[in-house]
């Protein structure tokens, strides 16, 4: 069992997947796909309570991967 969770600005939506379930996977990376298209940042954990490193390609065998949208540079006040 893997999740993304996206961290955004309606809160922490969560997306499950199983490992052996070729569509739910193909659901998973897809979302993935085009967040990190976006330019969204993504940190993936192979266990949980691991340490969780900056990924750029999708794998289902992640136990966790956290999803975090560009943050974008303020000008000076």
């Amino acid at each position: 069992m893997g999740e993304i969770r996206e961290i955004n600005r309606k809160g922490d939506l969560k997306l499950s997947w199983n490992s052996d379930n070729e569509k739910e996977v193909a659901a998973a990376k897809e979302v993935f796909d085009k967040k990190v298209k976006e330019g969204w940042a993504a940190f993936g954990e192979k266990r949980l309570g691991g340490k969780g490193d900056r990924i750029r390609t999708f794998d289902s065998d992640m136990e966790r991967i956290i999803l975090v949208p560009h943050i974008a540079g303020g000008g000076q006040s």
